[in-house]
């Protein structure tokens, strides 16, 4: 692929792409690039999503936000809009930092660099190699090459949300790769006031690596 080999390889370029109106910039080799590449757009359909959802002047959280390949499609075409990216991925936040800063949206975008959980803390995280920061994780789910492990500091979206001033929400994302209860639990306050839409990626076999079943997703859905 041409915008492959440019941006991934030539030695002007490489380690940073163009994408919504700002360059992106990446550890070389990620997986996130490629498929972002292979894709045109990531994930499309859930962009389409959380373009439409996000309302005039309120927050998008983009919860597990890797290099923010989720949230600059939704500053680029929500203009009053702003977004606070939770990553805490060493692998990815310092990327996913330097874009921001040199981004034209860096006035409406916030990072996090801690896990998100149920309470404030410190937690084990598993970290793979840098190219494969997508599967850097909370829950060793065993995918990528997540042997190393790292403390990180954890905080919740009520307790963020709460910094913020509980400004209006309109979408959470959250892809957190079997962790994603955990962020529910930690936003009770900031579901039931502002009543946000929830995009939210699961995988069976990550929620069982968890140990948790996934009618449980369900049911929160329905106490929700």
């Amino acid at each position: 692929m041409i915008l492959k080999f440019i941006f991934g390889k030539l030695p002007s370029l490489r380690g940073r792409f163009p994408y919504f109106g700002s360059w992106v910039y990446f550890p070389l080799g990620s997986v996130a690039f490629s498929e972002a590449c292979r894709q045109g757009i990531f994930e499309l359909e859930n962009v389409k999503l959380l373009i439409n959802l996000t309302r005039p002047k309120s927050w998008m959280f983009d919860v597990g936000a890797n290099i923010g390949l989720m949230s600059l499609p939704v500053l680029h075409e929500q203009l009053s809009c702003s977004v606070l990216s939770v990553e805490p991925s060493p692998n990815s936040a310092s990327f996913l930092e330097k874009t921001i800063d040199k981004s034209p949206y860096r006035e409406r975008w916030k990072l996090v660099r801690k896990a998100a959980g149920a309470v404030q803390g410190t937690t084990e995280f598993f970290v793979s190699q840098i190219q494969d920061s997508v599967y850097d994780l909370i829950v060793n789910t065993r995918r990528g090459n997540s042997g190393t492990i790292i403390k990180v500091e954890m905080t919740t979206l009520d307790d963020e949300w709460k910094r913020l001033n509980c400004p209006e929400v309109s979408v959470l994302k959250i892809d957190t790769e079997g962790w994603e209860v955990r962020v529910l639990e930690g936003a009770s306050d900031l579901i039931q006031s502002k009543k946000p839409h929830i995009l939210l990626e699961w995988q069976r076999t990550n929620l069982e690596a968890a140990g948790i079943a996934n009618s449980v997703l369900f049911e929160i859905a329905n106490k929700i």
